[in-house]
Formats: structure tokens, C-alpha cells, sequence
């Protein structure tokens, strides 16, 4: 009787511990399936502050042989970005790098412009400026989505869905010139549309992807004239889907210490840059050589409002790079900050799924969707009988 009670106990430790191990089994497996491309950094320890120290080239992995590519360098000598006679930077790139005739065009009209970061508004006829941030009116979660002149049904649907009014929230477009490269003159149709909303911070630049950086960068030196005292700012493109309410609860769960260095998003880790003529992204070996630093896909994420002026510190000493988001992952790093993975930004949304409110539900941002699929996901995600 005895020998049988002992291997009751004993088979019933057995089942517990074999439970215990599936248990753990599965939630490693489901974290891995959640975790973003590469291993990620080691997030920012809570308690740090940002720090610019005199020689970037240790923050910025340049500490090994100094390779001939043109970016790196730059970005070994580099002391501070000229404030005056930005042209000069480069032209002096166009002729020391050797075959930078045979990049593409896009690539060549950036570096030829690329250390200029000062550009006055544009101002349509009879308008005024977006207003600035009012002492009873500081927003708590700034919703920054860049645009392009054309893209009027895109920001509408922003607008009527996750841009729409929300207590401690603002919405601010950020566009370059409405007179494009050879495009339409929609300078009438952005006057119409600012008169009316006054969401749309215009900045008299040419409006092309490899000048995303520009926004970012004169969106936080606006910030620090007009709305220094933000707590969090979201940047993102106009052809995301953000899940506001998810993303405010859980911004406003963070530890102070967390939020105070805040750069969160869908992080890429070991990122590469690609090799192929003609491809996209494209960077040349006589450019740039090494690997990205961890940033947070440019489809979306958040920083702590704090850190802009931090940033344009950084943004000063670090070169020019033509992609928004890995330039934004330089400057962190420049700073001694590293990102924080979420799995809820999702970035490379596949298109079967844009219709799907269940998924979207539990999620805080997905990127690309539609404006079409963006109305359709905001009318469909909070109807009480969406059963998920």
C-alpha cells in the first residue's frame, strides 16, 4: 500500500515537472517568434541620461582600421557639421568620392545637399503658421506622420480614424515644398488644406524619401522652440495604423526613469547595408562599410520629447546618412542610448491582413496600410459585436 502511494506522489511530481518544462518550452518559442530580426541590444539601463562625449568614433564602432569609404571617413574627423556654407560639404563629397558619379541619381542629389538642415517654413498665401503649444494645452502624446504634398487621401483618413481629437493628444503633418521636381503644382490644394485644419508644418525643402531626415530634424527643433515640454512623440508615415488608446495605456505604465530615454519601436538588430545596384535601399561599398547600428523601423515609433534637443546635438556630429530611421538609430547611439523592442509595431504588415480587426486589436501600430484599409479598420475595430 505504501510503495503505491509512492508512486502516486512520485508520478504526479513527474507530470508536474514535464508540465513546467512545456510551459517554458512554448513561451521561449512564442518570444522568439515575437522578437524582431537579429538579437537584440541590451535596452537602455533605466537610470541612464543621455551623453554626447567629444570623440564619437567608440559609440559609432569606428575604433578598428579605418576603412576608405567616404562615410566612415567623415565621420572619424568629423567635429560639427557646418551651420554656414552647407553646400561646401558636398560638393567637396562629390569630388573625393571617386565613382560617385555612377550613383544613383537620388543618392548624388542628397549628399550634394545633405549637411544643409536649415529651411524656413513654407507658408501658404494668406496662412499662418501652426500654433504653438500652449501652457494649458502641452500634449502629452505629439502624433508627428509624415506626408508628401500628394498624399491628401492619406492624411484624411488619419484625421477621421487614429488622429481623430483624443484628450492629451495632438496631430501635426509634416511636409516638404508643395512644388515638387517636375510633379504638380499643388500649392492651391495644401493653401485650402492648411487654411482649413492647421495640422500641416510646411517646410520649404524638396518633398523626396531620401529627405525624410530633414522632417525628422526640423520637427525637433520646432519641438524645441514651440513644444519643449511634450512627453512623448510619435513619428510615423501616413500610411500606418496606430491603435492609440493601447499605445497611450501603455506609455503611461512606463517606469519615469524608462520614459525619461524612451526610443521604442520594432527594432532591427545586425542590419546590413544592401549591395545590389539599382535595388532599393542601395548603399555603395565607397559610401559606407560595417553595419547599421540597432534602430527602430522607420514605419513608426516613439521617443521621449525630452531628448530633442539631445538629438540635434548628435544630429551635428554625426555625417549625413541618406535613410531616416538608420540616421535617427545613429544618433542614439551617438547619445549612449539603445532602443526598446515592442512586439506590437509591426512594421512590414502583410496586405491579406489589412482587413482583419482582431489582429489588429491587440497590436499598437501596423505599417503599410491603405487609407481605404485604414477607414474600414477604424469603423470594423470598435463595434461592440467584434467578437475575436
Amino acid at each position: 500500500m505504501r510503495c503505491r502511494k509512492c508512486q502516486l506522489c512520485l508520478s504526479a511530481l513527474l507530470t508536474l515537472l514535464g508540465l513546467k518544462v512545456y510551459i517554458e518550452w512554448t513561451s521561449e518559442s512564442w518570444l522568439k517568434k515575437a522578437e524582431p530580426r537579429g538579437a537584440l541590444p541590451s535596452p537602455t539601463p533605466p537610470n541612464a541620461e543621455p551623453t554626447l562625449p567629444t570623440n564619437l568614433s567608440a559609440r559609432l564602432g569606428q575604433t578598428g582600421p579605418l576603412s576608405s569609404a567616404y562615410w566612415n571617413q567623415q565621420q572619424r574627423q568629423l567635429g560639427v557639421l557646418p551651420s554656414t556654407d552647407c553646400q561646401t560639404w558636398g560638393t567637396v563629397a562629390a569630388s573625393e568620392i571617386l565613382d560617385f558619379i555612377m550613383y544613383p541619381q537620388e543618392l548624388r542629389r542628397f549628399l550634394l545637399s545633405a549637411a544643409c538642415r536649415s529651411f524656413p517654413l513654407w507658408l501658404p498665401a494668406e496662412g499662418s503658421p501652426v500654433a504653438s503649444c500652449s501652457d494649458k494645452d502641452v500634449p502629452y502624446l505629439l502624433l508627428a506622420v509624415k506626408s508628401e504634398p500628394g498624399h491628401f487621401a492619406a492624411r484624411q483618413a488619419v484625421r477621421e480614424t487614429w488622429g481623430s481629437p483624443v484628450a492629451g493628444t495632438r496631430l501635426l503633418f509634416l511636409l516638404g515644398s508643395p512644388l515638387g521636381m517636375g510633379g504638380p503644382d499643388l500649392r492651391s490644394l495644401v493653401t485650402w488644406e492648411s487654411r482649413r485644419y492647421g495640422d500641416l508644418l510646411l517646410w520649404d525643402f524638396l518633398d523626396v524619401p531620401y529627405n525624410r531626415t530633414l522632417k525628422d530634424l526640423l520637427l525637433l527643433t520646432w519641438l524645441s522652440h514651440h513644444c519643449p515640454d511634450v512627453n512623448f512623440v510619435l513619428q510615423v508615415q501616413d500610411d500606418a495604423f496606430v491603435h492609440i488608446p493601447a499605445l497611450l495605456e501603455h506609455l503611461q505604465t512606463l517606469p519615469p526613469t524608462w520614459a525619461r530615454s524612451l526610443y521604442l519601436g520594432e527594432i532591427f538588430t545586425q542590419a546590413k547595408p544592401l549591395r545590389k545596384p539599382g535595388g532599393p535601399f542601395y548603399v555603395p561599398k565607397t559610401f559606407f562599410e560595417g553595419d547599421y547600428p540597432a534602430y527602430a523601423s522607420g514605419g513608426g515609433y516613439v521617443i521621449s520629447g525630452r531628448l530633442a534637443p539631445w538629438l540635434l546635438q548628435a544630429a551635428a556630429r554625426v555625417a549625413p546618412f541618406p535613410f531616416d530611421d538608420v540616421y535617427t538609430g545613429f544618433c542614439f547611439r551617438a547619445l549612449g542610448l539603445a532602443p526598446r523592442a515592442h512586439p506590437g509595431f509591426l512594421t512590414a504588415w502583410p496586405a491579406e491582413r489589412t482587413r482583419d480587426p482582431c489582429a489588429v486589436r491587440g497590436l499598437l501600430l501596423v505599417h503599410p496600410v491603405s487609407p481605404q484599409d485604414t477607414i474600414w479598420l477604424w469603423r470594423h475595430l470598435w463595434v461592440p459585436e467584434l467578437q475575436c
